[in-house]
């Protein structure tokens, strides 16, 4: 039960986050800097701040992955079916998309790849990795 509830929540969410939050992040650049100031509990530093805004679409995906995952884990344990059914074989390729979903979402962090998943404005940026290479080498020299 409280899986459908969460489940039921994350869609919600994630329906908010495409209408409301991606769909502005990726026309208005002056949103984006301003949410990327808004996440201040993140005690991770600006850069890594920036880039979960510039990944703020992966973020939407996992919501609807987490949602649909928990949503027919609950189905498929009503069932009672201990056997290989669709739901769990659609369990399992949610679980599988979020956990690349969350690989794509770092590799936007650290080195702003692949820029098709990045709002058209941020995909010059320079990723969290990749800046910290740049500076170090310009150290060396």
């Amino acid at each position: 039960m409280f899986a459908m509830i969460f489940g039921a929540l994350f869609w919600i969410a994630g329906t908010h986050h495409v209408l409301r939050v991606d769909a502005r992040v990726w026309r208005d650049p002056e949103r984006a800097d301003r949410m990327t100031a808004a996440l201040t509990g993140f005690p991770l530093g600006t850069e890594v701040r920036r880039g979960l805004v510039r990944g703020t679409v992966l973020n939407t995906a996992n919501m609807f992955l987490l949602g649909t995952s928990l949503m027919c884990g609950a189905l498929w344990e009503q069932q009672g079916a201990p056997g290989e059914g669709i739901l769990f074989w659609s369990v399992l390729a949610c679980v599988g998309l979020t956990l690349v979903s969350v690989v794509l979402g770092l590799a936007v962090i650290w080195f702003n790849v692949p820029t098709r998943l990045v709002p058209p404005h941020m995909r010059d940026e320079v990723g969290l990795v990749t800046r910290k290479l740049r500076e170090r080498n310009l150290r060396r020299s």
